[in-house]
């Protein structure tokens, strides 16, 4: 049948249990080790798994104090030893992490005693406008690779199978080698995000309906811009095992929307370039295990830690790079903790009850309460008809600039609409002003952003 959820084919059990070990071995990457154990680990006893990270934690504590000039001055400024942090509690005494410190003491970040050669640099898209460049050894990236694929599986995708990636700037385009390691090993099929127009994405629906991915990966809001085209175009005939929406939050009505065309659960990742993998929902789909194998995650807000149910800024620990150790950076997102509670699946990992999105998604009242983007797009332009895409800019804590795609219906009634809304979201005295445009692009990482904040240095 046409429409029945694909299976693995023989290939991908070749590439299992011949390509991928050999290639490994070639390589000389330990990933499929470590994948075999991580698969063990999740199922660990939680009090072994916070000792486990509290081991690791002061491991790398103690070795970026010894190693780095960075992390030595930190400390000592605020006259803390690595010997002073003895219990959870003790962490707040450890200063936050910022992107600005990365880019003003990247240099004296790395730690001395971490070959040269083993040390790989990477770059982030820079979606609040600034990129942010930083290095990460080789053993910690065969260990997040792992993870990745653990987390993949929690899908019912296999290694080998195919993948349709709705993503950008593909990089295995980039050199011949490349496009044999995908071709042979990773086997992506791809739908550049920066590129999603109706002539593309018909495209891919040809190429995945010929080829039949087992897995859907991409952006939120690019897997939804292509579920919305397939429903249109009367296409809905596309079925995989599972689908994984990452990069952005996922806002409710774009996973009701992928679930019904493709009649598939999402499943919900979060992660950055940063330190890869930091939560993923499982099988049960009631919120994000934390990557414990890789991070200590906390939240907080004004520097104490939130309550279960609150919400509270990110700050992740990187249990594994050792060549530029990232301790309790604060990340630029925000996120609400679960309670201890185990989840059905059987993996004891603890719980984000949801990801409320970028601190930059966030407009601040002059009132100084919170709206987070997740609200304002269920609660705010949801509402108003005549729109086709809206995008909201904090400039200034009294005053927002709303970009407008008209659509049809659009009248002096929706712009009164507006007013009423802003009024009633964020008090009397927000003024606003309404731009409008042909089109609100994603940025270059493929991303789409409907909130942006420019205070973003004076929240939480």
């Amino acid at each position: 049948m046409q429409n029945e959820i694909p299976r693995g084919d023989f290939y991908s059990m070749v590439v299992r249990r011949v390509i991928a070990p050999l290639w490994a071995r070639r390589e000389r990457s330990p990933y499929l080790r470590y994948l075999e154990r991580l698969e063990k680990a999740q199922y660990r006893h939680r009090d072994e798994v916070k000792e486990d990270q509290w081991r690791r934690f002061k491991r790398l504590l103690t070795h970026a104090y010894h190693n780095t000039n960075f992390y030595r001055e930190r400390l000592k400024a605020c006259g803390v030893t690595p010997e002073d942090i003895r219990s959870w509690e003790d962490l707040t005494w450890v200063p936050v992490l910022t992107k600005n410190d990365i880019r003003t003491h990247k240099e004296n970040m790395v730690a001395r005693n971490i070959p040269g050669n083993r040390l790989f640099p990477k770059k982030t898209s820079g979606s609040t406008g600034v990129s942010l460049e930083f290095c990460v050894d080789d053993a910690s990236l065969q260990w997040k690779r792992a993870c990745a694929i653990r987390h993949d599986r929690w899908t019912g995708w296999n290694i080998g199978e195919r993948i349709g990636a709705i993503w950008g700037n593909p990089v295995y385009r980039k050199s011949l080698r490349g496009y044999i390691r995908n071709t042979l090993l990773e086997r992506f099929l791809y739908l550049d995000t920066l590129k999603m127009n109706e002539k593309e994405m018909l495209g891919f629906y040809r190429r995945i309906k010929k080829k039949r991915p087992t897995l859907l990966f991409g952006h939120a809001h690019s897997l939804y811009l292509f579920a919305r085209f397939l429903a249109a175009s009367r296409l809905m005939d596309i079925r995989v095992k599972g689908i994984i929406s990452t990069a952005m939050v996922l806002h409710d009505f774009e996973r009701k929307e992928i679930e019904r065309v493709f009649d598939c659960k999402v499943t919900n990742r979060y992660g950055c370039e940063e330190v890869s993998l930091i939560a993923c929902e499982c099988r049960e789909h009631h919120g994000f295990h934390i990557n414990a194998d890789s991070l200590v995650v906390e939240f907080s807000r004004e520097g104490i830690p939130v309550q279960p149910g609150e919400s509270g800024a990110i700050l992740v620990t990187d249990l594994t790079n050792s060549g530029m150790p990232f301790i309790r950076y604060k990340v630029g997102d925000v996120g609400i903790p679960s309670s201890d509670r185990l989840c059905g699946c059987g993996c004891t990992y603890p719980l984000m009850d949801s990801l409320e999105g970028r601190i930059a998604d966030y407009v601040v009242t002059p009132d100084g309460d919170y709206v987070s983007g997740i609200s304002l797009t269920e609660n705010f332009a949801m509402l108003l008809g005549g729109i086709k895409q809206l995008q909201i800019v904090q400039e200034r804590i009294d005053y927002l600039v709303l970009r407008v795609v008209r659509g049809e219906g659009f009248s002096e009634g929706t712009l009164k609409e507006i007013g009423r809304l802003i009024a009633l979201r964020f008090g009397g005295k927000m003024k606003h002003s309404v731009e409008f445009v042909d089109s609100i692009q994603q940025e270059q990482s493929g991303k789409y952003r409907f909130c942006i904040s420019k205070l973003e240095g004076q929240l939480f």
